[in-house]
């Protein structure tokens, strides 16, 4: 039982060392491509990121200091999903940087929060 124990323990700790980080043009491919599958991917990949950012803003920066990201309320998973593509279509410099850093980028260059001063509602950047 200990070696089983082990063998768990030591592969907890190995196996990510030897993964493979998603870049952007991988997440791109998934995004335009029409099977079930890797949409899937695509969408809840970027899904899942733009809910971990809210998350950090709101419960771990609450003082706004590091995460500059402000989604309004009536924004879709599509909108989100269609902004990444944008971007990284735009963008193919960074094609085969790490994917969250892209997916991230993109939204803090769409919804970036208001100043500190707190004038003006929720700013929209050209990209």
């Amino acid at each position: 039982m200990k070696k089983l124990f082990a063998f768990i323990l030591i592969s907890l700790f190995v196996t990510p060392l030897f993964a493979e980080s998603i870049t952007n043009k991988t997440l791109l491919k998934a995004c335009k491509d029409k099977a079930p599958g890797p949409l899937n991917f695509c969408y809840g990949f970027i899904i899942a990121a733009s809910n971990a950012a809210q998350f950090y803003r709101n419960m771990v920066d609450v003082q706004d200091e590091y995460l500059h990201i402000c989604f309004p309320s009536d924004i879709s998973n599509k909108d989100i999903v269609d902004l990444y593509i944008a971007w990284a279509e735009k963008n193919p410099s960074v094609a085969d940087s790490p994917a969250f850093i892209g997916v991230s980028t993109s939204f803090s260059i769409k919804y970036s929060c208001p100043d500190k001063n707190g004038k003006g509602e929720h700013k929209s950047k050209q990209e």
